[in-house]
């Protein structure tokens, strides 16, 4: 990057955090545009030509910290502009364990679910000790205007009502990518008709005890900090087990050496097959 710094405002979270709900709403601004949803695990080149003074990325807290990400686009010569999404992490948690892009792996671009939120966590302390700006899922959904004006303000942006009424369509976005898939198929034309005010109630049924306990203990001082219960009500019998375990069978990885294996298995033992079955074969079964 050369000349005067552009400025970037990069924001993350953690996934099922309503960080994509954030980030539709920053990107509805007239003088910003960017990236909705990185990959976590994808750190790439942010165009510098986009025609708005503001450019905004946002991004989920798996294999990388946003601390990383900071120092990433301050390397590529960007002036920064951190932002953190914070919801309670037992309701994090506890979305993650049922979602298919939770995979609770071993592996570098899809670690330990607990891996992940002491990272995050790494980061609330870092925001915390530099008086950072936040937004709070919770307070975001009670207050859609009240926290984005609070939130612009201590980024040192004027207010814009776009993040409210939502003018923007998907292809006005640069790069209107990944995003969680429960905001964009219930996403309603301005932000009070998507706010929908039972996801933030907060619910652990699907976390074992031991994570549980081990939640409430990690983040007791967060939970203080944001006005979380340091003991959530636990209402009927707590999921199975005493923790949701990582494995490499959870992951992308493993998944891809399945498939792998099976173009092998398909080559070595079917010879007389031709290069177009086995194509086909391997389309209808979804694995191409």
């Amino acid at each position: 990057m050369t000349g005067v710094k552009r400025p970037l405002y990069l924001c993350a979270g953690l996934q099922s955090s309503g960080s994509t709900l954030a980030s539709w709403c920053f990107l509805q601004r007239r003088d910003m545009n960017g990236i909705l949803d990185g990959r976590g695990d994808v750190l790439p080149e942010i165009p510098e030509d986009l025609p708005v003074p503001y450019t905004w990325a946002k991004f989920t807290i798996t294999a990388f910290r946003l601390r990383d990400m900071i120092l990433r686009y301050e390397d590529e010569g960007w002036d920064v502009h951190p932002l953190l999404i914070v919801r309670d992490v037992r309701a994090v948690f506890n979305s993650l364990i049922a979602k298919p892009y939770g995979r609770n792996g071993i592996t570098a671009e899809e670690p330990p679910l607990r891996l992940r939120l002491l990272r995050f966590k790494e980061d609330w302390e870092l925001f915390h000790a530099h008086r950072w700006p936040v937004i709070s899922y919770e307070n975001l959904i009670a207050d859609p205007e009240g926290e984005l004006r609070r939130t612009c303000a201590q980024l040192g942006l004027s207010w814009d009502p776009a993040m409210l009424t939502w003018p923007k369509r998907s292809q006005d976005i640069a790069f209107p990518c990944n995003g969680n898939e429960t905001f964009l198929k219930s996403r309603g034309r301005t932000c009070q008709e998507s706010i929908q005010p039972e996801l933030a109630r907060l619910k652990v049924d699907r976390i074992p005890s031991g994570d549980l306990a081990w939640l409430e203990r990690e983040f007791e001082t967060y939970n203080i900090s944001f006005g979380y219960p340091t003991r959530a009500l636990v209402v009927g019998a707590h999921a199975e087990g005493e923790r949701v375990v990582p494995s490499f069978q959870n992951t992308r990885r493993y998944r891809r050496l399945q498939r792998k294996n099976l173009l092998t298995w398909v080559g070595q033992f079917i010879p007389f097959v031709g290069r177009h079955w086995r194509m086909a074969y391997l389309r209808c079964n979804g694995l191409r």
